[in-house]
């Protein structure tokens, strides 16, 4: 007679192996779908869904990138790689602003006088890895001659008569600046981000805890923990003085009034190389970027005012005898008749009608002194300017496709592609022969 304990046994042993075996399939589906999910693209819903920020790296192919799917006209981003006045003196001016990266450390400001601020508009940073768009908000926001468009127009009215924390808030609650700023991210970006924060939190909880930290005295040289973040904090001229805006502050700082003939920079300029010099001993990188009006605005509008100048000059040479076999071979590159091309620079016919000649050459052409050569002279310096403008646009808009490229380039996700390559090879063996070698 069988023993009829053993039957149960069997069962439950082959249940345990079916279980596992079970398990083990449902776990692999499981991760499968988990990297399926992770390695996916992310969609524009998911990316207005997400609450999150991500980091922007201080490349000026971003910022400006961001500043057009803002709707901010007729500004660029450039990069500054000298704080000498000369130099500064050579970017495309107006400058709106300075936007300046570095390691971030926590600073005493409150003893600092105290300068009416009302007037101007600050928002804080509430909400991690916002610094970029915060810092360059607080610029825009104060741009007296800046068509921001709709959206951001819209926002900085809403927000006008807010405390700055809750401009802050409001900032990091806008789906539409949001989901500018994050355009550049991948999904792992995401998730890393979301992790980040997850961790933060954890370690916040640890720190509480263990009670408050015991206070030690602070020195001049700032000595830097390696963990310690990246900021960007911006530097703008508003109300007659010259403001630090950083959204960690509560406030903006005044770093002191304007003076006639001298630019704004000069101000900002000493303050950024304190900065740098605290840091020296331990080489840390630094980045500069200025708001600048576009080279693209500045050309047209400088092309605009050599039509105008051709036509009065025009005005006066077409009674004189023997001009056009002068300028023959030498034709103006640029006519205000050319309305396909001068869409192509930019211009329509009313930057024509506003573009205004210089005084100087106008009392020239209106001389009526001048002679048939003195003219020629003012004529060929016009082809050569115009031409050289031109030029210009044209290297301007080249360096635009350039940047359309870095912007792509870093929208684009390989890490399917990595993934599968690597999958591969562990389907041949070769990681498994690697892992053996090494």
């Amino acid at each position: 007679m069988c023993d009829s304990r053993r039957n149960p046994k069997r069962k439950a042993t082959e249940i345990a192996a079916a279980a596992t075996t079970t398990g083990a399939a449902q776990g692999a589906r499981d991760y499968q779908m988990l990297l399926h999910e992770a390695l996916a693209p992310i969609t524009k819903d998911e990316l207005q869904e997400w609450e999150g920020w991500c980091e922007v790296e201080s490349e000026p192919a971003f910022f400006n990138a961001m500043l057009r799917e803002l709707g901010v006209k007729d500004v660029k981003v450039q990069e500054v790689f000298s704080v000498d006045e000369n130099y500064v003196a050579t970017l495309p001016q107006p400058i709106y602003g300075f936007i300046f990266l570095y390691q971030y450390f926590p600073e005493n400001y409150e003893n600092d006088e105290v300068v009416d601020s009302r007037d101007l508009w600050f928002a804080n940073q509430t909400t991690d890895n916002a610094c970029a768009t915060v810092a360059m908000t607080n610029i825009l926001m104060n741009c007296k001659d800046v068509d921001l468009g709709t959206n951001l127009q819209e926002f900085k009215d809403s927000t006008s008569n807010v405390c700055t924390p809750l401009r802050g808030h409001a900032l990091a609650s806008n789906v539409f600046i949001r989901s500018v700023h994050n355009s550049f991210t991948r999904r792992m970006d995401h998730l890393n981000a979301d992790l980040f924060l997850e961790t933060e939190a954890a370690d916040s909880k640890k720190m509480s805890r263990r009670g408050p930290a015991k206070k030690t005295k602070k020195t001049k040289k700032h000595k830097m923990d390696s963990e310690s973040g990246y900021h960007f904090i911006a530097y703008i001229p508003a109300n007659g003085s010259v403001w630090e805006l950083d959204g960690l502050k509560t406030r903006p700082v005044c770093l002191g009034p304007l003076e006639d003939d001298v630019h704004w920079a000069n101000l900002v300029c000493p303050e950024i190389q304190a900065r740098m010099r605290q840091f020296e001993e331990s080489a840390l990188s630094f980045n500069l970027l200025a708001l600048c009006k576009s080279p693209l605005t500045i050309i047209s509008e400088n092309l605009a005012r050599t039509i105008h100048a051709f036509e009065l000059l025009n005005s006066r040479t077409n009674r004189l005898g023997g001009w056009q076999s002068l300028v023959a071979g030498n034709e103006q590159p640029l006519r205000g008749d050319e309305t396909e091309r001068l869409a192509g620079f930019g211009i329509d016919s009313s930057d024509l009608v506003k573009a205004e000649v210089d005084p100087e050459f106008k009392k020239k052409v209106t001389n009526p002194s001048m002679e048939a050569m003195e003219l020629f002279e003012l004529y060929s310096d016009l082809v050569t300017q115009q031409k050289s403008l031109m030029g210009e646009y044209n290297t301007e808009i080249a360096f635009m496709r350039e940047d359309d490229d870095r912007v792509q380039g870093r929208q684009k996700d390989h890490s399917p592609a990595i993934n599968r390559w690597v999958q591969r090879l562990a389907e041949h063996g070769v990681l498994a022969d690697w892992a053996t070698d090494s």
